[in-house]
């Protein structure tokens, strides 16, 4: 698959991360997404891109983001705790997807637990499809170029 069929590919998935964030009217959760359709279509090889990385980081985040801001709000104390928390956890685990942080961050400006939880995990789940259908056309790409 060449690099200009992945770039088309980030704008299609951009394009419905945008209506989706525009449709829970959480637009400033968008970014993170955004740079995670990029990793996924067009630097699908790096290190950053792995699909399983992508979905556990930004499960953990949507998780531990939603716990703290029931339990402590969104204070300082939260904000600096779940970030820490989750920076931790992808520097020291084999789950390493770094736009999950900024997610977190960015919660806590647009405070609405209900449509941080479902737009993310709406999102999440797009871009765990969208990584299994560009993994099927890679995969299907190679196989057409050995023959």
């Amino acid at each position: 698959m060449n690099r200009s069929y992945r770039i088309i590919y980030f704008l299609i998935l951009f394009a419905i991360i945008s209506a989706i964030s525009y449709v829970f009217k959480i637009i400033l959760l968008a970014p993170p997404f955004a740079v995670s359709a990029y990793l996924i279509t067009v630097e699908s090889r790096g290190r950053f891109s792995d699909p399983n990385s992508i979905i556990v980081s930004y499960l953990l985040v949507i998780a531990l983001t939603t716990i703290f801001h029931i339990f402590l709000g969104v204070q300082f104390l939260s904000i600096y705790l779940n970030v820490s928390l989750i920076a931790i956890f992808i520097t020291l685990s084999r789950f390493r997807h770094p736009p999950a942080i900024a997610l977190a961050i960015f919660s806590y400006i647009a405070h609405n637990d209900i449509l941080f939880v479902e737009s993310s995990l709406v999102i999440a789940a797009i871009l765990w499809l969208a990584d299994r259908v560009i993994y099927y056309l890679y995969k299907n790409d190679k196989k057409t170029r050995n023959i």
